[in-house]
C-alpha cells in the first residue's frame, strides 16, 4: 500500500468529519485540516470523491486556484544584469 496525507473535511450538512486522501503532496502520512492543508495536497483531494457522508449529504471539495503566474518579457539588456 502506498503513503498519502489526510486531508479532514467536514460534511457541508451535519459537521461529521471525512477522512479524504490525498497522493499530491510529500505522502509522508501527514493530517491536515481543510483550512490548513498545503495547496499540493489539495490539488488530489477528490481523489477519492465525490464522497459520502453517513447523513445522506453527498459532497466534494471546491479547489480554487488562488496565486496566480504572469511571464514578463524583457530584452537581453534588462535581462543581462
Amino acid at each position: 500500500m502506498g503513503m498519502f496525507d489526510t486531508v479532514l473535511v467536514p460534511c457541508p450538512s451535519c459537521g461529521e468529519v471525512y477522512a479524504a486522501q490525498s497522493k499530491g503532496g510529500e505522502c509522508m502520512l501527514a493530517a491536515y485540516e481543510l483550512d490548513e492543508a498545503p495547496a499540493n495536497v489539495l490539488m488530489d483531494v477528490n481523489r477519492h470523491g465525490p464522497f459520502r457522508c453517513t447523513c445522506g449529504m453527498v459532497f466534494r471539495v471546491e479547489v480554487t486556484v488562488t496565486a496566480t503566474a504572469k511571464v514578463l518579457a524583457t530584452t537581453m539588456e534588462e535581462g543581462d544584469g
